[in-house]
């Protein structure tokens, strides 16, 4: 339903939002649009991971071993750094633990993802034989696909908004039922500001245009994917593993740091400035320790990938019983290519690795 108070040839004003958090609701099960989204979310960036997979010569099996542990950590990490970031921690989650799995009231730090699910990915990867720096860039390729869907949920909540743009007064007859979206021309309003009035909503107060700092998120997410998209090959065969993943998080902490102008969260005085904002000091550490991380560490470590679609890479590693006990396979097939044609094998566990000379990690041979 789309309510419109002016006449069509009118500019687009601040946008009405009415819409109930709870998409459907049966019996005491709720599902909500933030959920919704999530899923949607996890679904088309493990689609393109997946598709990402195929053109580097991994077997399906690698990400397989690797999504769903990444992505619980990944879930997790960000619950948690989205909690111990709120002023009323002890009060509102320490003394009422099930505020602190409540995700379906809104509440996720990106950032907490990315702490927690990129070393969780390259464990996993480990300990199937693949490279852990590939296993980076192949998450960054599924955070920075899906991370922009999770925004379309806070719009319908309501609980990422930017700072008030002013107290209009909203006739009755716009979206005075849900679900309905709609727009009222206000020269003194900012054109774009939403206003909520569902009373299931999470903004601060229902009725006040905000700007959308959620959908400034997801213009940056988009922003940085069409920069990003481009280079997903090139780095990780010419410049070496983890480079993608490296820039993907530099991108991520300079639009973080940007948006947060915009939003509306406290300040946090931190070496006696007090003009910035948690999420911005973590941005700006953030940005400062990823590019040590990529000069002091992954350019010798991240070599150049030598796989692609028609030389694939080795299965992940099997586990076989023998006389009882579990033990890693140490022998798989190179691609069915002629010697000179068929790249050097990656850092995997269990295997010799080529020297760095011949395109592969460091030469060493683990028992």
């Amino acid at each position: 339903m789309l309510a419109a108070l002016n006449a069509p040839q009118q500019a687009l004003a601040y946008i009405v939002i009415n819409l109930d958090p709870i998409a459907v609701q049966i019996g005491n099960l709720a599902i909500h649009w933030y959920g919704l989204a999530y899923v949607l979310a996890i679904a088309v960036a493990l689609w393109a991971t997946l598709r990402y997979a195929d053109s580097l010569g991994v077997s399906r099996d690698h990400v397989w071993n690797i999504f769903l542990g990444a992505a619980i950590a990944g879930l997790v990490g960000g619950r948690l750094y989205f909690v111990i970031q709120q002023p009323d921690l002890v009060a509102h989650y320490l003394k009422e633990p099930i505020n602190i799995i409540a995700v379906w009231k809104g509440g996720m730090a990106f950032f907490g993802a990315i702490f927690l699910g990129a070393p969780t990915a390259a464990y996993l990867a480990w300990r199937a034989g693949l490279s852990p720096w590939l296993a980076f860039d192949m998450g960054a390729m599924f955070a920075a696909v899906g991370q922009m869907f999770g925004r379309f949920g806070n719009l319908v909540n309501g609980d990422i908004v930017g700072y008030p743009t002013g107290h209009p007064f909203i006739p009755g007859n716009v979206c005075p039922n849900s679900p309905c979206l709609g727009y009222v021309s206000d020269p003194h309003v900012l054109p774009w500001s939403t206003v909520y009035l569902n009373p299931g909503s999470f903004i601060a107060e229902r009725g006040v245009p905000y700007q959308p700092a959620a959908a400034y998120e997801m213009i940056i997410n988009l922003i940085a994917l069409a920069i990003l998209y481009p280079l997903r090959l090139f780095l990780p065969k010419r410049i070496g593993t983890g480079a993608f993943f490296c820039l993907y998080v530099a991108f991520y902490s300079i639009g973080q740091f940007i948006v947060f102008f915009a939003r509306s969260n406290v300040f946090v005085s931190f070496l006696g400035n007090d003009s910035l904002k948690q999420a911005q000091w973590t941005a700006i550490f953030t940005f400062i320790g990823v590019v040590i991380f990529y000069f002091a560490f992954m350019r010798r470590v991240g070599t150049p990938w030598p796989f692609d679609r028609l030389h694939p890479a080795p299965p992940p590693l099997r586990a076989a019983s023998a006389n009882g006990a579990t033990v890693e396979a140490d022998a798989v097939s190179r691609p069915t290519t002629s010697p000179s044609d068929s790249p050097a094998l990656p850092l995997v566990r269990g295997r010799a690795r080529p020297t760095r000379g011949d395109g592969g990690d460091a030469a060493r041979t683990t028992p």
